[in-house]
């Protein structure tokens, strides 16, 4: 089915209304949902022998980077779908950077899976000489994490006119965006049945979790236990192990308060901010009955002590071993020399997430 053609009847589905007039036994209404427009474009990487097509710049939401790619493969029955979410520290990175693994996203297409790439709102972090009196308006990286889950909502909305099957998403990135999609596959189901927003009406729920190059969790301070087997090691250089002081030697004391939506240290020990802590750590937020995971953390090495602290092995070694403790499947690698990982299984991030959404 070419995509106009499809396209048509996808959309007059799912503008079909079946409203209540008080005699109906079942008293169902179904929501008209509006037709999304999409302005298709040339991909941006071959696709040899794959009939798909390309959307660029998707608007998702009112901030000015509420914007994704998506390939759409023409197949007729509904699609899963994988979304990537980049890094680049919550401060910088582009959804850009996903065409650049043409690779997988060929892969995914070939085995009739859609792909988006999407943007979100960055944080701003003020340098020594700019003080830190922005820092609490922008609401630490918690804005930029329910960007994520807005746009999974988006694109769920819209299911119909993307031929989606919005049972069947994943959701991976790497640094920033491995962290956002952790999160979004431990968390809660966020659906919010009562907004008036239709799109924060959907489920934030996945099938899969991707995460290279991981954090484990995003209640920082957390990482002191995490990270202890390496920072004893330098107490002597450091001055101590836990993260404020940690923070404080790398020169990222800014960047820690920014994440965390506080204007000074002691912010970070109120007991609002443990709230907000809670509800990115997750770690803690990980249960049996999230999506499976699937982990493979890099080698840092010790040139640059801060993407040691940020990348470290032994962030995946906390997911997978977390996992296990609560019974979640888990497929992890970690390449650090002395913190080694690897699954027996030998498997591969795409064939995990098309085991669990195909």
């Amino acid at each position: 089915m070419n995509y106009p053609h499809r396209l048509s009847v996808l959309l007059a589905l799912s503008l079909l209304v079946a409203c209540s007039d008080g005699n109906n036994d079942n008293n169902v209404v179904v929501e008209t949902r509006p037709a999304l427009e999409l302005s298709l474009s040339p991909a941006p990487i071959e696709l040899p022998g794959i009939e798909a097509d390309f959307a660029e710049d998707v608007r998702y939401g009112d901030a000015e980077r509420n914007l994704f790619d998506i390939y759409l493969p023409r197949c007729d029955a509904p699609t899963p779908l994988v979304i990537y979410i980049h890094g680049g520290g919550f401060t910088g990175g582009d959804k850009g950077g996903a065409h650049e693994n043409g690779a997988a996203i060929r892969e995914l297409l070939q085995s009739c899976v859609a792909f988006a790439t999407i943007n979100y709102r960055l944080l701003k972090v003020p340098s020594q000489a700019e003080g830190v009196s922005s820092i609490v308006e922008q609401g630490g990286v918690l804005p930029s994490l329910q960007d994520a889950a807005r746009a999974l909502q988006f694109m769920r909305y819209h299911f119909a006119s993307l031929n989606l099957d919005p049972e069947n998403v994943a959701v991976y990135g790497g640094s920033a965006g491995a962290g956002a999609s952790l999160w979004l596959g431990t968390h809660d189901d966020m659906a919010d049945p009562d907004s008036e927003d239709p799109v924060l009406r959907e489920s934030t729920r996945v099938k899969a979790v991707g995460a290279l190059a991981t954090q484990s969790t995003y209640d920082l301070l957390v990482w002191e236990d995490v990270l202890l087997p390496i920072t004893s090691g330098l107490e002597s250089v450091l001055g101590g192990t836990d993260i404020p002081t940690v923070a404080q030697a790398v020169g990222a004391t800014n960047y820690l308060l920014t994440f965390l939506g506080v204007d000074s240290v002691a912010g970070i020990f109120t007991p609002e901010n443990e709230a907000y802590r809670a509800n990115v750590d997750m770690l803690a937020l990980m249960d049996a009955g999230d999506a499976p995971i699937y982990v493979h953390n890099f080698e840092t090495g010790f040139n640059d002590l801060l993407n040691m602290f940020l990348h470290h092995g032994l962030h995946a070694l906390a997911v997978k071993a977390r996992a296990d403790e609560v019974g979640l499947e888990s497929v992890a690698y970690s390449e650090e020399p002395g913190y080694e990982l690897t699954d027996p299984s030998g498997e591969g991030l795409v064939s995990f997430m098309l085991r669990h959404i195909n």
